[in-house]
């Protein structure tokens, strides 16, 4: 289902069946960072997060894993850095990139590209299960024009000198999304309900047959310490060093782990 909201202008879809979501067994699934201000530095959080509390789930255990492991993806200056120091000393680059990785860990820092195997160890893929409710739609076009609509002089204050677009959506501009996820929490859609969240892309693609969707929910009720958000998970399963999930995000972000 999708249609456009008869009083924002949103792009409304229906929610996910179920979603996947990976996250620290002592954290639990459904227990995130509880974000301050919108005034505050926003540089470490993440795309659509909001004052209060923000879960992320993909539409399958691949993009999960994609999106769960990308902090720790191999940079393309840091892999041009590896082949060039390997040409230089006539090395390998396997070579090079396990000595620069040792370097790294020495000095308590994590080279990109690799991630220590106790990585698995205390986290945990969950099952999501939504109640039915709005998501809004974040790259659809009825989207954009509402919400340039809306923000235009807000977004010129934050350096959206032109209209905004998909580009500044999908960046790594916190300052611009987290404003743009804040103002759709706070709408009364058409039919007297909030927004669920947020639907948007991977930034890596879409995997298998799948689209590539995640989204971006907000713990309302949470925020107002009540315990009834309309969300469930499941008790979670440990992630095995051969997961074919965990193996394929491995590969796609060219990570080693040992």
């Amino acid at each position: 289902m999708r249609r456009t909201c008869r009083t924002t202008g949103l792009a409304l879809v229906s929610g996910p069946t179920q979603a996947y979501r990976v996250a620290k067994e002592s954290y639990g699934p459904l227990n995130p960072q509880e974000r301050g201000l919108l005034s505050s530095d926003r540089s470490a959080w993440y795309r659509f997060d909001t004052p209060g509390r923000t879960i992320y789930a993909a539409e399958d255990k691949k993009t999960a894993f994609l999106e769960a492991l990308s902090w720790a993806r191999m940079r393309a200056a840091h892999a041009s850095y590896l082949e060039k120091t390997a040409a230089f000393f006539g090395a390998p680059v396997d070579t090079i990139r396990h000595e620069v990785q040792e370097q790294w860990h020495a000095n308590g820092h994590m080279a990109p590209g690799w991630i220590p195997a106790n990585w698995r160890d205390g986290r945990l893929l969950f099952e999501l299960t939504f109640e039915p409710g709005l998501w809004v739609d974040i790259a659809h076009a009825d989207t954009m024009h509402a919400l340039n609509g809306a923000l235009s002089s807000l977004l010129y204050e934050i350096d959206v000198e032109e209209t905004l677009t998909l580009s500044e959506v999908t960046s790594g501009r916190r300052e611009i999304t987290t404003v743009l996820a804040a103002w759709i929490k706070d709408q009364v859609l058409d039919d007297g309900s909030y927004p669920m969240g947020i639907r948007f892309l991977s930034k890596h693609g879409a995997t298998d047959t799948g689209s590539g969707y995640c989204w971006a929910f907000w713990l309302r009720r949470a925020d107002i310490g009540l315990n009834d958000d309309p969300v469930a998970a499941s008790t979670g399963v440990e992630i095995p060093e051969n997961d074919p999930a965990y193996a394929f995000a491995l590969s796609r972000h060219d990570i080693k782990s040992r």
